[in-house]
């Protein structure tokens, strides 16, 4: 009788083992970040990848303004195509609108061939990235994106990226660009990094902005 009671006790327990692995909480590693936020960023610039040049029409529609850069670096555009995962020839021509003040982040548009669309994410695994690793609520881009667009990359501030790099290193968030120096017209020198977010976004992470 008491092997019987033991064996369901056992058969109990383990039950509730192989529920636990499988609950929402399990499949969140973002929700089990000691001491929140990992880093504090603040969102800068929204880079869309897009298959023509529409996007910036319609941006300045909504209120934003062309930047009129005249150059870019070529060193850096090489960087910043690994970084953002583009072909060259979309990371040396970018049209860079600045955002309506106190109206969300500057936008940064890039012509290239469509990309993969981003795969689908649990709300609460995505809050939980941008809670507990930038500090921030998810972004929410404020209208409906043309047929084969994408938000391919986010750019964040932050105090220093060598700091970043080991609290994220610590929390085994992985690092998909390490830190490195660059000099673009956007941004100025500046050091940037990169992190990727659930559904592939690249978060561009710069310190020491000259502009």
């Amino acid at each position: 009788m008491q092997t019987k009671n033991l064996c369901r006790v056992l058969a109990s327990i383990s039950c509730a083992i192989i529920l636990l692995g499988c609950s929402p909480a399990a499949d969140n590693p973002y929700a089990k970040i000691q001491g929140p936020p990992l880093v504090s960023a603040s969102l800068h610039t929204v880079t869309v990848v897009g298959p023509d040049a529409t996007l910036v029409e319609e941006l300045q529609k909504q209120g934003f303004t062309l930047a009129p850069f005249l150059s870019n670096y070529p060193a850096s555009v090489r960087v910043e195509a690994l970084l953002w995962k583009v072909p060259e020839e979309a990371a040396a021509s970018p049209a860079v609108l600045m955002g309506p003040a106190g109206h969300g982040p500057n936008v940064r548009v890039l012509v290239s061939p469509s990309l993969p669309a981003a795969p689908p994410v649990d709300p609460a695994v995505e809050q939980a990235f941008y809670r507990n690793v930038l500090g921030s609520d998810v972004p929410q881009w404020p209208f409906k994106l043309m047929a084969g667009a994408r938000v391919q990359v986010t750019t964040w501030f932050v105090a220093d990226v060598v700091a970043a790099k080991r609290r994220l290193r610590e929390a085994r968030i992985p690092v998909t660009f390490d830190p490195v120096d660059i000099t673009t017209a956007y941004l100025g020198d500046h050091r940037v990094m990169a992190i990727q977010a659930p559904d592939g976004t690249v978060i561009e992470l710069v310190q020491n902005v000259a502009q």
